[in-house]
């Protein structure tokens, strides 16, 4: 076998270790990301915001890490030779907050940065120019059941049958705060067309919501639909009437 064909086939398989050593850094590399948006997806279903979305991610993977969902060094996350990672979550568009997930390559890997977008199907890839350190964007979803987290409060009627509701934080411009609610008791006086009716009436005052229960008297107009306002401190034979509530975040 001649030198040159000895040489050939040398540099063909150091060619193969070289692509397979940069494919198991990209896999790496790829590994982390899913594992940063697995565990900031668990983390808004359970506290109904991404990891430190007040400062807007900057601080996502450390906030992981103190909760025990991402392992990392003292000096935050530690990837593979010229390979930083950030992230963001700033309210910039019409679907609320996005996460954001900026992997940045070496000028010299661009390859590599291509190769990551095959592992990352939810991801795109700035151009890249000479000299520039290619990015590539890694989009988290927001979970779907996060929008509808329900919270239960227990109430009790005060100045005029009246109780204060607080209202969700619900993050994002297409999430609205809601409630439901219902009375665990109502006393009033029975029309001589059955039982009294009720409903809230509601007044929005910013952070909460004012619920005002009514009750249908009849015994007036005989018309059951007459709705009377309750007395401060409203009771039932001596106990207070309380309300439930869920409150949620309904997305649009």
């Amino acid at each position: 076998m001649s030198v040159a064909l000895i040489s050939a086939v040398a540099g063909y398989f150091i060619h193969i270790q070289i692509q397979q050593m940069e494919e198991r850094v990209v896999q790496s590399v790829a590994q982390d990301v899913l594992s940063l948006g697995n565990g900031a997806m668990a983390y808004f279903s359970q506290v109904g915001q991404w990891p430190d979305q007040d400062n807007e991610c900057r601080n996502l993977v450390e906030t992981l890490a103190a909760a025990g969902a991402f392992p990392v060094g003292e000096d935050g996350y530690q990837g593979p030779e010229g390979v930083n990672l950030n992230a963001s979550c700033d309210d910039s568009d019409d679907i609320g907050r996005s996460l954001l997930l900026v992997i940045r390559f070496p000028d010299y890997a661009a390859e590599q940065a291509r190769m990551l977008m095959s592992f990352l199907p939810t991801s795109s890839i700035s151009d890249i120019d000479a000299g520039e350190q290619p990015e590539v964007i890694h989009y988290v979803p927001q979970p779907r059941r996060a929008s509808y987290r329900y919270q239960f409060h227990k109430l009790t009627l005060a100045e005029a049958g009246s109780a204060l509701l607080p209202k969700p934080d619900c993050p994002g411009r297409r999430n609205d705060p809601a409630y439901i609610v219902l009375p665990q008791a109502v006393c009033g006086p029975v029309s001589k067309d059955g039982l009294a009716g009720f409903y809230f009436a509601e007044t929005d005052m910013g952070d909460t919501w004012r619920l005002q229960l009514r009750v249908a008297i009849g015994n007036a107009t005989n018309a059951p639909h007459d709705f009377s306002t309750l007395p401060d401190n409203p009771d039932c034979e001596g106990e207070p009437i309380t309300m439930g509530a869920l409150t949620y975040c309904d997305g649009r």
